[in-house]
């Protein structure tokens, strides 16, 4: 238990300073960037002529880490604390609310470090003139220009995966190439009996609830590869995957995740949902594909074969299973124990398949 706490907690870190970082990055640019807008030809309300125009680049940057800090926190703060527990339109105004009062520190902040370092008086008449100019409201037009950018940048890498933009716009998947990756299928045990009991409507509403839990494997780095009705296919690179057992702790805790969540599914389904796990490694060919709609595909009788494992849990009625091959490439720590629970001919396989049962200790 102890691991999967300093698991998690090292996962949430992760996550902060990967918003973090991605508004510094951005934000530092943008500012770099109105800094030499600011230089050549825009009129300005103050000079600061005792600054070199090398210094106010300077600045400009460090007002853009400070600004990448800050609205790097917000956007974390919000896509993890708001987003899961309000509404949208609840959300988004809570959103721009708090953006609002972002960019008003933002704004503060950078007026008092200008001044200071050109030796100019900070006084409120000073910066009355600086926040009704029209320097400033050309400055809050840019900044949330600059916010709406990174926002539909981070919405389109969301559709896509994690850092799969980055990569098409490269062209890394234009043509198919191959690679060793892990798949994990999971299902919900007893999706017809429950389908059934809930009505069509209560019960796409439990999976959307269920697949906002699923959140939860970001910390183990997980991609989700697709939806599919009441499944979800996730993949790992090999050395992620296989990294501190990230592709068998990321079942177990969204597995906890949903009990702790219990009380919730209870009242709401009148059940607790189960889900069970197929994984497998090996290798498998990546391509993007589709005209009218574009995605990143991958093909191969690995995944194949992890679905089958999937397939596997009822019959033999256990929650994950996992290949030989996998197992044999994992280093399991005293978290976990295996069990060899069977040489297996799968569904539309010509060879038997080892696979072993994975209990969390």
């Amino acid at each position: 238990m102890t691991n999967f706490v300093s698991n998690k907690t090292e996962g949430s870190m992760n996550k902060y300073w990967r918003y973090v970082l991605r508004h510094f990055i951005a934000w530092s640019l943008a500012f770099i960037l109105w800094g030499l807008m600011r230089e050549f030809g825009q009129e300005v309300v103050q000079d600061f002529d005792p600054l070199t125009f090398t210094q106010r680049l300077r600045l400009h940057t460090v007002i853009g880490v400070v600004s990448g800090f800050l609205f790097g926190s917000l956007d974390y703060i919000i896509d993890t604390k708001v987003y899961k527990y309000v509404s949208l339109g609840r959300a988004m105004a809570i959103g721009l609310g708090s953006f609002l009062v972002v960019v008003f520190l933002f704004l503060t902040f950078a007026m008092r470090v200008f001044t200071r370092v050109a030796g100019v008086e900070f006084n409120m008449e000073t910066y009355t003139d600086f926040l009704f100019s029209s320097e400033m409201i050309l400055l809050l037009f840019y900044i949330f220009l600059v916010g709406f950018f990174i926002d539909m940048f981070k919405q389109i890498d969301k559709k896509l995966g994690p850092g799969n933009l980055w990569r098409m716009i490269k062209g890394e998947f234009y043509q198919p190439k191959e690679d060793e990756r892990i798949f994990m299928f999971l299902d919900l045990k007893s999706s017809t009996a429950i389908a059934e009991e809930l009505g069509h409507i209560q019960y796409s509403k439990l999976i959307q609830d269920c697949f906002k839990d699923l959140k939860v494997v970001e910390k183990y780095n997980a991609e989700v590869y697709q939806y599919v009705g009441d499944e979800a296919v996730l993949t790992w690179s090999k050395d992620v995957g296989l990294t501190n057992s990230n592709c068998l702790r990321a079942f177990f805790e969204f597995s906890e995740k949903l009990q702790n969540r219990s009380d919730y599914y209870t009242r709401k389904y009148g059940v607790v949902p189960e889900f069970k796990a197929g994984l497998n490694i090996g290798q498998i060919v990546v391509a993007e594909v589709g005209e009218i709609k574009t995605e990143i595909a991958y093909h191969g009788d690995t995944i194949n074969t992890a679905a089958r494992i999937q397939e596997q849990c009822n019959v033999l009625g256990r929650s994950i299973l996992i290949s030989e091959k996998l197992k044999s490439s994992l280093q399991l720590d005293t978290s976990f124990s295996s069990s060899h629970v069977g040489d297996i001919l799968l569904k539309g396989k010509t060879n038997k398949v080892n696979i072993y049962s994975i209990e969390a200790s």
